[in-house]
């Protein structure tokens, strides 16, 4: 120690001192090994990402062009195409001849068929616990009715707490023309075609509409308003509410009804009733959306 340090320490006052460790002040050794891991296991996680969203946009599209793919998953399209490429060698994607357009593989079908649940049955396993929670904010009967091609089948039902019940047959075809599920199914078409399935219309009660121009009328409303009723067009003194669930695609896939007697679900339908059941529908159609 210098003649200057040994007299700068002496001259501290009584109450400081300095401790002087034996060991030297090291800097810690960095661990090339464990850096290199870290950023390993970082672009890992960061290429099963990119991966998953890849197969949720082909699972979702019929086709897709490489371009497109790297605009929806956020790269460039020389990555995107380094990621197809791999998927079509693992037999996740395939490529159409002469094109940069890709679609899902074989693997993935495979392995859709493996999980072994149909697309009615996500439908009803996402739709039973809001169908429950609809049954418990009222007292109402509610129905899950899917779309089969033309038809429309009620699947699920909960029947309300009133005094006098409401029993649905479930796994039978509705008419179209006289319940506010089938209109939705009606409504779908109109829009989609601009006309209405041919066929003769049954009569269920005085209420039944049976004249084509009047229906017409009918269903043109429900595609405005977004939702459907049939005050005792089935059965006298019962009303039903329903509004439409959709897939990733928009395709109309399923409808939730509320059904009573007219004294609770009257011929002017309450907007809180409407507005739950629509945003129900809402959460059923986002839960079905990859």
């Amino acid at each position: 120690m210098s003649n200057a340090a040994a007299g700068l320490i002496n001259s501290l006052p009584d109450s400081m001192s300095i401790r002087c460790s034996s060991h030297p002040l090291t800097r810690p050794m960095a661990d090339p090994q464990a850096d290199k891991a870290a950023t390993t296991a970082d672009e890992t996680v960061k290429a099963a990402r990119v991966t998953v969203r890849i197969l949720e946009q082909l699972a979702t599209h019929d086709e897709m062009g490489v371009t497109e793919l790297a605009r929806e998953t956020g790269m460039n399209k020389a990555r995107a195409f380094r990621y197809l490429r791999t998927l079509v060698a693992l037999g996740y994607a395939i490529q159409f001849e002469g094109s940069e357009r890709y679609a899902r593989g074989p693997k993935m079908q495979a392995l859709a068929r493996v999980i072994g649940q149909s697309a009615e049955e996500g439908v009803v396993d996402l739709a039973r616990p809001v169908l429950q929670r609809l049954h418990e904010t009222f007292d109402h009967t509610f129905n899950l009715s899917l779309v089969y091609g033309d038809s429309v089948t009620i699947v699920e039902t909960l029947p309300g707490r009133g005094l006098v019940g409401i029993v649905v047959q479930v796994n039978q075809q509705l008419p179209l023309h006289s319940t506010a599920a089938g209109k939705l199914l009606l409504a779908d078409r109109l829009e989609r075609s601009g006309d209405l399935p041919c066929g003769e219309l049954e009569r269920f009660t005085p209420h039944t509409i049976l004249d084509r121009e009047a229906l017409r009328r009918d269903i043109e409303d429900v595609v405005r308003k977004g939702w459907a009723d049939a005050p005792e067009e089935v059965v006298l003194g019962i009303n039903a509410v329903s509004v439409p669930i959709h897939d990733h695609r928009g395709e109309l896939v399923a409808m939730l009804t509320a059904m009573d007697s007219i004294q609770f679900i009257t011929r002017e339908p309450s907007q809180t009733l409407v507005e739950t059941l629509r945003d129900a529908a809402a959460e059923v159609s986002a839960a079905l959306t990859v």
